[in-house]
């Protein structure tokens, strides 16, 4: 059995090289061969895991959203998936609170050497994949925008001092989802689609369906502040677990097209997409993770 390491070095203000030696004899207990990778790019994560996946068993990697959407971009691309271990160690880490997996070294590499998994679906882009989030709009940018000295320093807050400027400068959106039974005309400050529970290191999709081959589209509507009392509105209702049709339109789709009035850029898992008009599609079940014993269960037991 063999299993690959890769890690960010800049993720998580850095930590992870101090756990590099812990975690290589943690693997080498259930794995014959483990090796290191260190990333020099986002591109390179890619790439790396691209050839990984005809070479190991498993991949195992750290860092935050962002770089677990770069191994998801490989794997997804790929014929051979093998199952992927995360251990979490960014700086909002929403796919880790998604999946339940603990943010911290000693918990997440004991999910992994349980070797229990779930499957988990994928999103496509256009030509390029994500795994929880695709949005476009009001402080969606702010992810990838933020420099990464000012997430060393700050952490969450830096996130929030740029979201805080996106908020009052982003323009409204005329927006068309086009689907095999549906069509929605609308103008929204924001448009989701989420195959998450967590965004943005917060609870906003409560109780939004999970891994069932279908997605969450939340186009929130505009108002007489532009839309920026709605997008309030929702972060508030969605988080206490209540959505106001008056607030924001909901559907779930699978396959489906969302047009823009313009080119703004689309916000992937954290990172910078496509511009524009795009195609999306559901991959179900996908990608295979390790996951904590009780929500691989749940999964298994559906």
């Amino acid at each position: 059995m063999k299993c690959i390491f890769i890690y960010n070095p800049a993720s998580g203000r850095g930590q992870i090289i101090n756990h590099i030696e812990y975690i290589t004899k943690a693997l080498a207990t259930v794995y014959d061969t483990v090796d290191i990778y260190a990333s020099k790019s986002s591109q390179d994560v890619t790439d790396v895991t691209i050839r990984a996946c005809n070479e190991y068993d498993a991949i195992i990697f750290s860092g935050g959203d962002g770089t677990f959407n770069e191994v998801a971009m490989g794997v997804s691309s790929c014929d051979r998936r093998p199952p992927l271990g995360y251990i979490p160690l960014g700086t909002t880490n929403d796919i880790a609170r998604n999946l339940k997996i603990p943010r911290n070294v000693k918990g997440a590499l004991k999910v992994i050497l349980t070797g229990e998994t779930i499957k988990h679906d994928v999103g496509k882009i256009n030509d390029r994949y994500f795994v929880y989030s695709a949005a476009i709009g009001a402080c969606t940018g702010t992810s990838y925008t933020t420099k990464h000295e000012e997430k060393k320093l700050l952490g969450r807050l830096a996130y929030a001092r740029n979201g805080i400027n996106e908020f009052f400068t982003t323009p409204l959106s005329k927006v068309r989802v086009i689907s095999s039974d549906k069509s929605i005309e609308t103008t929204a400050p924001l448009v989701l689609v989420l195959n998450s529970v967590s965004v943005g290191g917060m609870p906003f999709n409560r109780y939004g369906h999970l891994n069932d081959g279908l997605f969450d589209v939340i186009l929130v509507n505009n108002d007489i502040s532009n839309g920026r009392l709605n997008i309030i509105r929702v972060f508030l209702s969605s988080i206490l677990g209540k959505r106001r049709k008056e607030v924001a339109i909901a559907l779930h789709a699978s396959n489906f097209r969302i047009e823009i009035d313009g080119e703004q850029t689309w916000c992937i898992d954290g990172e910078e997409g496509p511009k524009g008009s795009v195609n999306i599609e559901n991959l179900h079940n996908h990608l295979t993770i390790y996951a904590p014993k009780r929500k691989a269960r749940r999964q298994k037991n559906r």
